[in-house]
């Protein structure tokens, strides 16, 4: 079956499909989906298996909402009810709160239901999924490229016209040229968890610790979703168990052990990543387009990673249409690709990782306190730190 435009680059005797799209979180199944709806030929590969729980604040943003919808799955993702969500509070260690409204209300949603949800809804637009597979090599070459995956029953080479990252912070260093590792004190630990029986309103908390930060906020299920970002040193202190770090900020801070008073973690829920970048270099390309969490990381305390992903697969779509189209070459590609993505994202970026910085000091107090006697200056940030909706 030949794309629906009827390109005649499309040769089943060369190519297995137009395009691959490497991993199928939120950037990927939205760009996979997309590029289908277009008429291509894409096959979507996952590591993992659907539904499966993932380290993320569960916090789908109006922007990543707008961007659902500019690329036609705007209702993908209502049959599961999220949560309205429309305030956001930040707590500090001394217990000083500043409470914002949001611009529009963001969804909680867990990723176990919000990503099985994408990826389905790019099958039903005809994307062709591979769970359980992992991409071992990709061979570009001129106009084509061979992506290697490792599947259950063996190894295939599959031939594609182009390939798309899209895996996430965690991605091989075989498949890209990394930058240098950064220093270990720059890295941090996530860990997610949901909480049933927890009572709170429809909003997202943030407490901040000594070493990071975490943020609960209720979802779909009922339940609440608990995530955090630690620094190694903060974990190592809690012996390394997700669970007693959970108790020591409890103790830390009394508003979040209040606010778990009388909780069940769901053990089955419980996951951790390490070496969390937030700081890591942007690489929107990397011998190939990269979009998502694979070019750079958002600092999770501005709670809009996920807007960032979708909006960066939204701003490389037209390029590989006109690519596929034979409109432009790779090269320019890649140059318009660049420019957009770096107008789109690095100021938000600058101004997330000034916030982070300035929260995660000793100085939070008083930023909470301005931030309340100035609503402005609140506002001046949540909104630098976002895209347009």
């Amino acid at each position: 079956m030949s794309p629906s435009h009827g390109n005649d680059m499309f040769d089943h005797d060369v190519f297995d499909y137009d395009v691959a799209v490497i991993g199928a979180g939120p950037a990927g199944s939205s760009m996979a989906a997309a590029l289908a709806a277009s008429g291509w030929q894409v096959l979507l590969i996952e590591r993992d298996r659907f539904p499966r729980h993932k380290v993320c604040g569960e916090f789908l943003s109006p922007e990543a909402q707008s961007t659902l919808s500019s690329v036609g799955l705007g209702h993908s993702l209502t049959s599961f009810q999220p949560v309205s969500l429309s305030h956001a509070e930040l707590v500090s260690r001394r217990g000083t709160r500043l409470l914002t409204p949001m611009p529009a209300p963001g969804w909680g949603l867990s990723r176990y239901a919000m990503d099985a949800g994408l990826a389905d809804s790019a099958v039903q637009r005809g994307v062709t999924l591979w769970q359980g597979s992992t991409v071992v090599d990709v061979a570009v070459q001129e106009g084509a490229a061979t992506v290697t995956v490792r599947r259950e029953n063996g190894t295939d080479d599959i031939k594609v016209r182009t390939a798309i990252m899209a895996g996430g912070r965690a991605v091989s260093s075989k498949l890209l040229d990394h930058p240098a590792k950064r220093e270990s004190d720059r890295l941090n630990v996530g860990i997610k968890a949901h909480y049933a029986d927890v009572t709170m309103p429809d909003r997202v908390e943030v407490y901040l610790f000594d070493g990071g930060y975490v943020g609960i906020n209720p979802i779909e299920t009922g339940n609440a979703n608990v995530c955090l970002m630690a620094s190694y040193a903060a974990f190592a202190a809690a012996d390394r168990d997700p669970s007693r770090l959970f108790e020591r900020i409890a103790v830390q801070i009394p508003a979040f052990g209040d606010r778990l008073s009388g909780a069940q973690m769901l053990v089955e829920s419980l996951c951790s990543v390490g070496a969390v970048d937030t700081g890591r270099p942007s690489r929107p390309w990397n011998g190939r387009a990269v979009v998502g969490d694979t070019a750079t990381m958002s600092p999770p305390l501005c709670g809009d990673g996920m807007a960032m992903a979708l909006h960066s697969a939204a701003l490389c779509l037209p390029h590989v249409n006109a690519y596929l189209r034979n409109e432009i070459d790779q090269t320019t590609w890649r140059t318009r690709y660049i420019a957009d993505w770096h107008a789109a994202f690095d100021h938000r970026l600058r101004m997330g990782r000034l916030l982070q910085a300035m929260l995660t000091s000793r100085g939070s107090d008083r930023l909470l306190k301005l931030g309340d006697w100035l609503p402005a200056v609140a506002n001046y940030f949540v909104r630098s730190t976002r895209g347009a909706t």
